[in-house]
């Protein structure tokens, strides 16, 4: 039976090959594609519009008398038949070729409904539509509603539609249903049969809605499912490995030299953390914060309790920068503790690399921190413990994997300072625990946020920015681009560094980095940037994670309409790391609606939390984490922002039937399903 299921997922070969690239234009290669090929609206063709109503481009029902009807020669002896028609409201011309029969039915005085497309030539109107006598005034209309589906120019709707009975026919012998049968029967969801039928050719509203319900909740659970299926293999592993004495010695006396105390929202988050090592339980939490909100000491404190509970920690972070940058602070901090931290990455390499190896194999090193390296194969532990990703989005599943896998089952946090609306962190991050640092630790100062709209305005901006760098501050410049761009009118780094360091900043320091340097070439910049030695730091985005720099106070980010809002958020977090008041100048002359949205959001608020909310509203949540990320770009029937408790629901039944059946997905069309989904 599941082979004749997969059949959907067969590429077209039967049908000709013209047709098959018109289909695959359109992003459909298979019965599945074609059958999840959804209409985008439909047409009511019980709702009549008045003519005064039509607009070009309208697929409209009109009611009308014929004023005047005719059958006319068009070229090539090629006959045409007119009628004008009234509602009184305005007039609509109505053409249709070769049809010189219609002079017998359609006539002067009588009402007819006319249902089809609505053009402009000298005035509206309509060309070949489908047509239906009134008698009385009573028009013979049935609630019925047609499918209108997102086309481009290779398709018109008639064949389309057509394709999709076909593509339903074929596939109706072995259709069968995904949604396991007592989640069916329990929230009363319609068949899965019967629900294709309703969305693509739906009786009435109440048909379509209920369709429309019941692929929200399967589009749902393919994705939760799918994800929360390693969840389950974590919770089972529950008890069963981690024995931890719960010394805190070290941990205390770590706290007691720290010249700051922690925010209630940090020592919350250690509790959560605290309490589920100290029982046995596996760690796999989600720790998001704000820039600047102390999530990397909450890393550290962990990575410390589990060292002093007789395991190895490691950190993973996505650049050598951000690697070095958490190495040299874990460093002078832990070492006058007794621990060894040391640092693997792609530069470490002959018998230096191969001793370090050695001793952490032989648990000679208590934490290891480094970038993609650590998950080189011949990386072991003697006993790995606790992983600590930072920057999780920079990192696959396959990646955090990999790792954890270097332990016996290690505990996992993963750190993110792109703030998440908690309705997404549930979903995407479904088989992590969420947890929310969302204060900021005390006396550290807001950054107070400009947007720069005209000539004045920048004039006004630079000469700020000299007065800053003349009292000792640092200042970053952010462009979109590298190099100069033929088809986009926007500023590249390059462009910006030349005009700065030949112009408007002649005869200061100015460094300038980009993606494309090599890596020694970025890290000397850097480096130059972090011990003073460069005033100004021109770059791309490549500064955007991790990088700190205290005595920079000042982010001018250019083109800022060139970036989304998250994006513009962690940029501007690059400042207000140091003693100093800091600034972000938001640089653009944009007309284009939602960039103005986005620019107006930054400027009046610093909360990352509510800035990705609003980010939300503004794009699609795909967007957010990429093309196509965990397939919520393929979501169509739920709003991530409002039906959050739709995602609950289908989240908390997810984890009930994977509980029930040992992690195991048992409906075989279901589990083809999610294969297919998560298959990239």
């Amino acid at each position: 039976m599941i082979k004749d299921y997969e059949l959907i997922y067969k590429e077209f070969k039967d049908l000709d090959t013209k047709l098959i690239k018109k289909l695959n234009t359109l992003g459909i290669h298979n019965l599945y594609e074609l059958l999840y090929y959804f209409p985008r609206n439909y047409q009511d063709r019980t709702n009549i519009k008045t003519i005064s109503e039509l607009k070009e481009d309208d697929y409209a029902v009109v009611q009308g008398k014929i004023i005047s009807a005719s059958l006319q020669n068009a070229r090539n002896n090629k006959k045409l038949f007119k009628a004008r028609i009234s509602d009184g409201t305005g007039i609509l011309d109505i053409t249709w070729f070769q049809m010189a029969y219609l002079k017998n039915i359609i006539k002067t005085g009588e009402d007819f409904v006319f249902i089809g497309g609505v053009k402009r030539t000298f005035g509206l109107q309509m060309v070949n539509p489908e047509f239906k006598k009134c008698v009385d005034g009573i028009c013979p209309l049935k609630e019925e509603l047609l499918p209108i589906y997102p086309l481009n120019q290779n398709f018109k709707q008639k064949e389309l539609i057509k394709f999709v009975k076909w593509g339903l026919k074929k596939a109706w012998p072995f259709l069968q249903e995904n949604i396991p049968q007592e989640i069916l029967n329990k929230y009363k969801i319609l068949d899965r049969k019967q629900a294709f039928i309703n969305i693509h050719f739906p009786k009435n509203h109440k048909d379509l809605e209920e369709a429309k319900r019941r692929f929200a909740i399967e589009e749902l659970l393919v994705l939760e499912l799918g994800i929360l299926a390693s969840r389950y293999e974590t919770d089972s592993k529950n008890k069963e490995i981690y024995e931890v004495e719960d010394k805190r010695n070290l941990v205390k006396k770590f706290l007691a030299d720290l010249h700051f105390e922690l925010t209630l929202a940090q020592k919350k988050v250690i509790t959560e953390i605290h309490k589920e090592l100290s029982r046995g339980q596996v760690v796999n939490r989600l720790i998001q914060g704000d820039v600047g909100s102390g999530k990397t000491i909450v890393a550290e404190i962990m990575l410390l309790y589990m060292v002093e509970n007789s395991y190895q920690g490691a950190l993973m972070a996505p650049t050598e920068i951000l690697a070095v940058q958490h190495y040299l602070s874990m460093h002078d901090e832990l070492d006058k503790l007794g621990l060894r931290v040391e640092i693997l990455s792609g530069s470490i390499n002959g018998k230096k690399r191969e001793k370090l190896l050695a001793d952490i194999k032989n648990g000679l090193v208590d934490i290891l921190i480094g970038t993609h390296a650590l998950i080189e194969d011949d990386v072991e532990f003697h006993k790995l413990g606790l992983i600590i990703i930072d920057e999780q989005h920079r990192f696959g599943v396959e990646q955090r994997k990999k790792l954890r896998e270097k332990g016996i089952y290690a505990n996992l946090l993963v750190m993110s300072a792109t703030p998440i609306p908690r309705s997404l962190a549930l979903s995407i991050y479904g088989d992590l625990d969420v947890s929310i640092i969302n204060q900021l630790p005390p006396g550290r100062k807001a950054i107070k946020t400009k947007w720069i709209k005209d000539e004045l305005e920048k004039i006004k901006m630079y000469n700020f920015i000299k007065k800053k760098i003349n009292e000792g501050q640092q200042v970053y410049f952010v462009a979109p681009l590298i190099e100069e761009s033929e088809t986009l009118n926007v500023q590249s780094a390059s462009e910006i560094f030349q005009e700065l360091s030949e112009d408007i900043l002649k005869g200061y320091k100015l460094g300038l980095l980009h993606g494309k340097m090599k890596n020694n070439e970025k890290d000397k910049v850097m480096n130059d940037f972090k011990k003073g030695k460069l005033q100004v730091l021109v770059s791309t985005t490549v500064i955007e994670v991790g990088v700190n720099v205290p005595n920079a106070s000042v982010m001018c980010i250019m083109e800022a309409q060139r970036f989304g809002l998250s994006a513009l958020h962690q940029l501007r977090g690059r400042v207000g790391r140091g003693e100093h008041q800091s600034y972000c100048f938001l640089v653009s002359n944009t007309s284009n609606e939602v960039s103005i949205a986005r620019l107006g959001i930054l400027e009046n608020t610093n909360d990352g939390f509510e800035i990705a909310e609003e980010d939300l509203k503004l794009r699609k949540a795909g967007e957010i984490f990429g093309t196509r990320q965990s397939g919520f770009s393929d979501l169509r029937f739920v709003d991530i922002v409002h039906d959050i408790n739709t995602i609950k629901l289908v989240r908390e039944l997810s984890l009930e039937y994977l509980k029930d059946n040992k992690g195991k997905i048992l409906n075989p069309f279901m589990k083809k399903d999610i294969e297919e989904k998560f298959k990239d």
